[in-house]
């Protein structure tokens, strides 16, 4: 699409979603138990965040960057020009299946391309009113949606597309990596791993404790860049566990399970796994599950590398606490569990920040916060090694979904001799250093 084309449908998406947002909101709870406020804010207030942005800054995107030119190609002048991939596919999970779906399609559809979306069949409410929007502002040939057929997987696989983009699970990830060597297309992998929360030095623990839970509870623990598991120095563990345990009670009440805002787990599988990772921790569950309503109340205990919660990411709202005397000791944890897609650190010294960045790659994250690096449509979110290849978000998304093509722009006034053969003007040595 023409940038005059793709901004005016761009304002017309976001009219659809300000009409539908009583729809969006009541399919999250549907899906996955989020109270209005969590679905709102979340979800449905970064997807427009982003959208805004893209319409206001496309146009400047759009431009062709102007670069020098070396003194031998004089006249001229470099640029870089951004083209649309084409048929951009882009697959997105249940975990927060209206945000991961919309913010990358906005950023290919910023871009000029088409769209082959595949949403999730475990959000099936969630992938109705996904269809049913940009249904309503696109035409099948610019925005195509699979999601709530058994066979749409197959066929979304199947569909002609240049370029992938997938959000999931390392496992999968793999999958479409395949694929995309099959096609020879580019494609970007966002997936997860065990993301640590590192508290080190004096803290004020009651702030800390807060934002910790927050990041770790929301959306029930099942969020990509959630805090998996802690790293503290052993003489702040309890302090921080009781604080930390304060935190759950001022947010959720004395029963967590009767909680509004506490999300559920997205269907019984994954219920039954968690459920097995409590047991084999020894964790007491005696009033802290309900199967029925797919819930556990989030808990936080001491733990070493050794434990069941240790051995994968969790994606659940429990949070084992390890202790270690330095830095230096979270590389070596951190190090069992390479490459995290999020990392976040408390502290009041910003040298120990810089000693976490030249030691431990990690996607990205915060410091003295948990999550909120995601929700900064001015930074880009991505992974690296197992978490995941490339990075969108804003300008990051317009960039990844676009071609570089560098042109050189020469005059025909100056013509050198020198650069034809026979090369009887051209003398080496005046360019050559001994």
């Amino acid at each position: 699409m023409d940038l005059k084309n793709r901004i005016s449908k761009l304002k017309i998406l976001k009219k659809e979603l300000q009409k539908s947002r009583s729809e969006i909101l009541k399919a999250l709870e549907a899906d996955l138990g989020k109270s209005m406020e969590e679905a709102y804010l979340s979800e449905y207030l970064m997807t427009l965040e982003e959208l805004d942005y893209t319409i206001a800054q496309v146009p400047k995107w759009a431009r062709p960057d102007k670069k020098p030119t070396p003194y031998y190609q004089f006249p001229s002048k470099g640029e870089i020009h951004y083209r649309p991939y084409g048929r951009v596919a882009i697959a997105a999970p249940w975990n927060y299946p209206f945000l991961l779906a919309m913010v990358p399609t906005i950023g290919a559809l910023g871009a000029g391309n088409r769209v082959v979306l595949k949403t999730s069949r475990k959000a099936p409410a969630t992938s109705q009113v996904v269809q049913t929007i940009l249904g309503r502002v696109y035409d099948p040939e610019e925005v195509l949606v699979y999601g709530l057929d058994p066979q749409d997987r197959a066929r979304f696989m199947a569909e002609d597309m240049d370029f992938l983009f997938f959000t999931g699970s390392t496992r999968v990830g793999r999958e479409m990596a395949k694929l995309a060597g099959e096609k020879m297309i580019p494609c970007v992998l966002e997936l997860g791993g065990k993301s640590p929360v590192i508290v080190f030095g004096d803290q004020d623990l009651e702030t800390t404790a807060k934002r910790i839970i927050w990041g770790k509870t929301l959306n029930a623990g099942q969020t990509c860049v959630a805090p998996d598991y802690c790293l503290v120095q052993e003489d702040l563990r309890d302090s921080l566990i009781q604080a930390m345990n304060q935190a759950i009670q001022d947010f959720y009440g004395p029963n967590p399970l009767e909680s509004p805002y506490l999300a559920s787990i997205i269907d019984q599988d994954h219920f039954r796994r968690l459920e097995d990772l409590a047991k084999g921790q020894g964790l007491d569950m005696e009033g802290k599950a309900w199967p029925q309503g797919l819930k556990f109340a989030p808990q936080v205990f001491p733990a070493d590398p050794s434990s069941p919660f240790m051995e994968e990411e969790i994606f659940g709202p429990f949070l084992p606490v390890l202790t270690i005397d330095d830095l230096e000791d979270c590389q070596k944890v951190i190090n069992l569990h390479p490459n995290p897609l999020a990392l976040y650190l408390f502290s009041q010294e910003e040298k120990d920040l810089d000693y976490i960045l030249d030691t431990i790659p990690f996607g990205g994250g915060a410091f003295n916060d948990t999550l909120t690096h995601l929700s900064t449509v001015t930074l880009p979110f991505g992974g690296v090694g197992q978490s995941g290849m490339g990075a969108y978000h804003g300008k990051y998304s317009f960039d990844t979904f676009s071609r570089k093509v560098s042109i050189l722009k020469k005059s025909r006034k100056i013509d050198l001799d020198m650069r034809y053969p026979p090369y009887e003007n051209f003398d080496p040595r005046k360019f050559f250093k001994k």
